[in-house]
């Protein structure tokens, strides 16, 4: 693999939706950069890219997706040879190389300016990345984008809070009033450490920010040197061959000392004296491969993509794609999001196959969606969140199914005693993974009067954790006209009223300290 880097000075505003205090904002934008290569030293395909971002906060974590669409320059240099496009019409498989060149990833480095409309100032600035898997040159649609979450401090470095200007980024200005305001939220002003607190810091500050600005661009894109190295010696071997006086010497010129595969054409003479499978074949594949992947059949499109690997292994292209295609199936197929993982559960008989939470919704995720914490037994983000009613958890499941994009609910009374069951793997156990309360629950017996850290006790068959005991769950299903079910027992039952066939009832505004919920997906 080869890289390049270059530095951009240029300051590139984002046009931003609004978000207020205290709401999960998206700050979107974009940012365009022209490359520069330095005179005598390598200068690859790549001329001028755009790339389009959004943040957001999804749980409370930071998350980004971006997209770049680039221009191709009409030739490039490697080792002080220069190759252009035109200088290949006599080659199409060549040609076809050369236009599918694309970058493996391209990272860029910046800096952000978080401007506050309620301050009328820049509030902050952090150093920040982000990676990108380009498409072809010159495709422009978004193709198989991936959400990238990390931690705040992870995700930002060198963070400086505080007034600033554009031009000064990190250099943080006096301010009376913004200093205020950040020691009541307690936040400190200036330049912060990097530590783990820091987290709650920038969170504070995304959800006040109105517009990002990215400044200070720094792009390094990795190329695989293999395919220019393929291209110009493919091509000085032809030409040397093309000048030769007979067809067997310049059979010997162009299979002699070679670092790259041959190849050869189904149309040339020397095909059926040669095992070589003809570009044609890998060709074709690519062809067929590239319209699949335009229509979103990812399955099939891999499956040219694959045919045209095996045929030109030398070539990165097809690789790349089927790469790229697997990353983004495995994304689409996880449902986990930050720290809130779902276990799928594959149906059976009348229940059909559905994703259910590996724990119930926890302290810490319910403040991160909604912003407080109802708990009474609070102060324990990995406990179950509780004192919840039925209504809240709708409102609950709202929020987050905006900020995710995915359409979380509530397990329904038959789906519910299935996954507690263990599904097709069930033992047929009286509580969820065992016959032995103590095992898998905290209740009356062991609770010591409240809830405790989600997945501290053993799982069931399918690697669900609490199904049994800590608190007992919300279903979706209707009793009554405003009446819904209650399942699993909580921290203050007996083995009586856990059992898996068990179930209470309660009004839809009820809540208690005993009642919680986890969530669910259909497949």
């Amino acid at each position: 693999m080869k890289r390049f880097k270059f530095t951009a000075i240029a300051l590139f505003l984002s046009l931003i939706t609004v978000c207020g205090q205290g709401q999960d904002g998206v700050l979107s934008g974009s940012f365009s950069r022209k490359a520069k290569y330095a005179a005598g030293k390598n200068s690859y395909l790549l001329d001028e890219c755009k790339v389009d971002y959004t943040y957001k906060m999804i749980l409370g974590s930071p998350v980004y997706v971006a997209n770049m669409t680039w221009k191709r320059k009409d030739d490039f240099t490697i080792k002080n040879e220069k190759i252009s496009y035109k200088e290949l019409d006599a080659y199409p498989d060549l040609q076809k190389r050369f236009a599918l060149l694309t970058p493996t990833s391209v990272k860029f480095y910046f800096t952000v300016l978080f401007y506050s409309n309620q301050m009328n100032e820049y509030i902050a600035s952090a150093k920040s990345e982000m990676t990108v898997v380009p498409e072809k040159a010159g495709y422009t649609e978004e193709m198989l984008t991936i959400p990238v979450t990390e931690t705040w401090t992870k995700m930002f470095s060198d963070i400086a809070i505080g007034k600033q200007e554009a031009k000064a980024p990190g250099v943080v200005i006096p301010n009376k009033a913004l200093e205020n305001y950040f020691k009541l939220e307690r936040i400190n002003y200036g330049k912060l450490n990097q530590n783990a607190r820091n987290g709650r810091a920038m969170r504070h500050i995304f959800s006040i920010t109105n517009r990002m600005e990215i400044v200070n661009i720094e792009m390094d894109a990795e190329w695989n040197e293999t395919d220019y190295a393929y291209i110009v010696e493919e091509y000085n071997k032809r030409k040397n061959a093309a000048k030769q006086p007979d067809r067997q010497k310049a059979a010997e010129v162009y299979f002699s000392d070679r670092t790259v595969a041959p190849t050869i054409s189904e149309n040339d003479p020397d095909f059926w004296n040669t095992t070589i499978p003809p570009y044609e074949n890998w060709m074709k594949a690519i062809n067929e491969a590239d319209i699949l992947y335009a229509k979103k059949l990812w399955a099939d499109a891999r499956v040219y993509y694959k045919k045209a690997a095996e045929t030109a292994p030398s070539f990165s292209y097809p690789a790349q794609r089927i790469e790229k295609i697997q990353k983004y199936m495995d994304h689409r197929e996880s449902r986990n999001v930050g720290d809130l993982e779902l276990i799928y559960v594959e149906g059976s008989g009348d229940v059909k196959s559905f994703y259910i939470g590996k724990t119930e919704i926890t302290q810490g995720q319910w403040r991160r969606v909604m912003g407080s914490n109802p708990s009474g037994f609070g102060r324990c983000p990995t406990c179950p969140v509780e004192k919840v009613s039925w209504e809240e958890v709708q409102e609950f499941l709202k929020r987050l199914n905006d900020e995710t994009g995915m359409k979380y609910r509530l397990p329904r009374l038959d789906e519910w005693e299935y996954a507690a069951n263990g599904g097709k793997k069930s033992l047929r156990t009286e509580f969820s993974g065992s016959d032995n309360m103590g095992e898998v629950a905290w209740c009356v017996y062991n609770s010591e009067e409240g809830t405790r850290p989600v997945a501290q006790k053993a799982p069931n068959e399918l690697g669900i954790y609490d199904m049994t005991g800590n608190v007992s769950e919300w279903i979706a299903n209707l009793y009554d006209k405003n009446i819904r079910f209650v399942k699993g027992g909580s921290w203050s039952d007996d083995a009586t009223n856990s059992m898996i066939v068990k179930s209470e009832k309660y009004d839809i505004k009820h809540k208690n300290n005993r009642i919680g919920f986890r969530v669910c997906q259909d497949e």
